[in-house]
């Protein structure tokens, strides 16, 4: 089951899932607290499965663009390919559309999630090289839903 929850709330679960070799946060990402933010969680039996989070953020390829930035997706190894995923990505998305329905949404894809994106619809522009994350493909779509 999709509910809101506050940012620090996915900390563990990002951290083992995107990042398991550094510690958990002790502040806030700016982008966590950007106005009309949203930061989703997948419970099951009470144990968080699940994340996402979608934040106003521009694309710098088209800075005059509502851009929605979508990060921080993870789910727990163990509930893999149960569509828990993609049910928190439309609800992200419906999120920014809720907002700004002409507006665009865009990630940070890391390389093997590559076309579980594409299946949402995002269209890739590019490779990019993250300081202290590696290489991600830049993707795009339109946040009406499909």
């Amino acid at each position: 089951m999709i509910q809101p929850i506050a940012a620090q709330d996915a900390w563990p679960l990002r951290r083992e899932v995107l990042h398991p070799t550094r510690p958990l946060p002790t502040t806030l990402d700016p982008l966590d607290a950007v106005p009309d933010a949203r930061h989703l969680g997948w419970f099951e039996a009470g144990r968080l499965v699940g994340t996402g989070s979608i934040s106003r953020h521009p694309l710098p390829f088209e800075p005059d663009a509502v851009a929605w930035f979508i990060r921080a997706m993870a789910v727990a190894q163990d509930w893999r390919s149960r569509g828990i995923g993609g049910r928190l990505l439309d609800a992200l998305i419906a999120h920014g559309a809720a907002h700004d329905p002409n507006g665009i949404a865009w990630c940070h894809a890391r390389l093997p999630a590559e076309a579980f994106y594409a299946r949402h619809g995002f269209q890739t522009l590019d490779q990019v090289d993250l300081p202290e994350k590696g290489p991600r493909q830049r993707m795009r779509r339109a946040l009406v839903l499909i």
